[in-house]
């Protein structure tokens, strides 16, 4: 389709630019295959390192539902669009069999043309969005078959928030108390503060884990990813039920069990 129109548009320009439009067609089918590789918004490599980059497991797999749901909404919009699109190239057919005005039929075919490019060029981004999902879904039974279940479901998301905020509100501390001088910075110690974490010892954790990666590089030891999720895991171990003390502190719970779905399962979370 687009070499054909690679044509037509030859015969409407110089000699020079002739000549180029040529040495683009010949290209062309190899740069159209290539291309098909590229009809998403991001890699598969982005999707599960930046994209999924949760420190818990359920958490990764709430951001993997949500990344599928928009690539189907995506799809869906994308079929229903290329449907019209057809009708209305159907439409335009059976015009074109009763129009007996020259200059309307051009028109008319020209948009026939037009329309049956556009749904040409479509089919790389439904490709690419029905790659990605693949992806994701791969991604989602591995976790699952990491954690060692089928599925899960609201309770066990629940189950997993304590852990999951009070390693990511360290893991943010981090990161910035590496680029503040070792200081955890104003956002973040907001935030520990609402798990019902004292700033100040946090604050210390912080400090005496970056004093630690210290020693470890005067001893020329590797400070690898690892290193960083046992201090995590070690703070997650440590304030792990403040959340609830604080919850309880303010008059409430951290969940209303009856409103959770497969809330049956909650003598496990209790």
């Amino acid at each position: 389709m687009t070499n054909n129109l690679i044509e037509k548009i030859g015969k409407t320009v110089d000699l020079k630019h002739e000549v180029m439009l040529s040495e683009i067609q010949n290209n062309l089918p190899q740069i159209e295959k290539l291309s098909m590789n590229f009809g998403k918004t991001q890699s598969q490599f982005m999707d599960n390192m930046l994209t999924t980059s949760h420190p818990t497991p359920i958490r990764n797999i709430r951001q993997i539902l949500a990344e599928i749901n928009k690539s189907v909404e995506a799809l869906k919009e994308a079929y229903y669009k290329n449907k019209r699109k057809q009708i209305e190239i159907k439409k335009l057919q059976r015009s074109l069999k009763t129009e007996t005005d020259d200059l309307e039929i051009q028109l008319i075919e020209l948009e026939i043309e037009e329309k049956l490019t556009q749904l040409d060029t479509g089919k790389k981004y439904v490709f690419g969005a029905i790659r990605k999902i693949n992806n994701y879904n791969n991604q989602y039974n591995l976790i699952l078959q990491a954690l060692g279940v089928d599925s899960i479901d609201e309770v066990d998301f629940e189950k997993e928030e304590e852990e999951y905020h009070i390693k990511k509100a360290f893991e943010q501390g981090l990161n910035a108390a590496r680029a503040n001088g070792g200081r955890i910075d104003e956002g973040n110690q907001i935030y520990l503060t609402q798990l019902g974490i004292n700033g100040t010892v946090a604050q210390l954790c912080v400090q005496g884990y970056l004093m630690v990666e210290q020693e470890l590089l005067s001893q020329k030891q590797d400070i690898t990813a690892e290193t960083q999720w046992a201090f995590l895991e070690e703070m997650y171990q440590k304030f792990k039920g403040s959340a609830t003390k604080y919850a309880a502190k303010k008059g409430m719970s951290l969940t209303t069990n009856a409103t959770l779905l497969g809330y049956k399962k909650i003598d496990d979370y209790e």
